[in-house]
């Protein structure tokens, strides 16, 4: 796959990232203070810092955007189940369903090119 290809990958889950860290967050706006749009709120602050990584070079950003969405879809899930079900967490949960797998591809690929310099590197 082409580095282009793989910029775009991580672009789409950054901007996937903030896009969902700022509907988490206007939230509040249409539903109110409630406890559990409190949580998702949170979860949207915390998005945009993930998006805000993906933007940066490195791991940390793949890392980040392959654990936390993936908790948070997982809690969004119940949340639409047993608390509130509502269009936000059924369009939250699609947006984690294509960054966590982009992510942890991205990362395998950073690690395989990883491993392929440090091979070369003692050869």
């Amino acid at each position: 796959m082409s580095s282009n290809t793989l910029k775009g990958i991580r672009k789409l889950s950054a901007a996937l990232m903030l896009l969902s860290g700022v509907t988490h967050l206007s939230q509040l706006v249409v539903y109110g203070f409630a406890l559990n749009v409190i949580g998702a709120a949170t979860f949207g602050a915390i998005y945009l810092v993930v998006g805000i990584y993906l933007l940066k070079p490195g791991t940390l950003g793949l890392w980040l955007g392959s654990y936390l969405p993936l908790a948070g879809g997982i809690m969004g899930a119940c949340r639409y189940l047993l608390v509130h079900n509502n269009p936000f967490s059924l369009f939250h949960i699609g947006i984690d369903l294509i960054v966590v797998p982009s992510c942890l591809y991205l990362l395998a690929l950073e690690y395989r090119r990883l491993q392929q310099v440090a091979v070369k590197s003692y050869t």
